[in-house]
């Protein structure tokens, strides 16, 4: 659980000590919500920072499996993990595909309306096919002129993937 970035164990291993005042909090059964309402109620500040800390370095982690086309499981992989030291929050493959991902996507998506907006453009596509078939990757990229610099400029634009029967229905 990510409240040990707050907290330290006892010598006995019942009690845990906040790190940004003396409180300790009884820990017996395993159960750490006592922990998280106290970081929630007196240190919220360091709780946000702790996460957006957390957002940063899941996002660098999707840059990562993007760039080298991995699957999101190699974040359970224990050589992944014994890069990180021990105490680090690792995401599982869920969070990063589910949450993490999807919010990358929405920003993408918005950035890529702000550029174009206003402007025309000219799409272009590139396909790849592997060998026997089996996949085809796209690359569409939005080329247009900025007036202010009078130069061509080009976006890519990431696509997902699309059945062939929702591509030939719609036509």
């Amino acid at each position: 659980s990510s409240i040990w970035d707050h907290f330290d164990k006892g010598s006995t291993a019942e009690k845990a000590q906040c790190k940004q005042c003396p409180t300790t909090y009884s820990i017996k059964n395993g159960s750490t919500s006592n922990l998280w309402r106290h970081m929630e109620n007196k240190h919220p500040e360091a709780l946000a920072a702790s996460q957006e800390t957390f957002d940063q370095f899941c996002e660098k982690i999707i840059r990562l499996i993007a760039a080298d086309n991995s699957a999101f499981r190699i974040v359970e992989r224990q050589e992944f993990r014994d890069i990180f030291p021990s105490h680090t929050r690792m995401p599982t493959r869920y969070h990063l595909s589910k949450v993490v991902m999807p919010k990358m996507v929405d920003t993408l998506r918005q950035t890529i309306r702000q550029r174009l907006s206003g402007k025309r453009v000219t799409l272009c596509v590139d396909q790849w096919t592997s060998r026997g078939g089996r996949v085809t990757l796209s690359c569409f990229n939005a080329h247009y002129i900025n007036i202010k610099e009078l130069a061509l400029k080009s976006l890519p634009i990431p696509a997902t993937s699309v059945s062939a029967e929702r591509v030939f229905s719609a036509a």
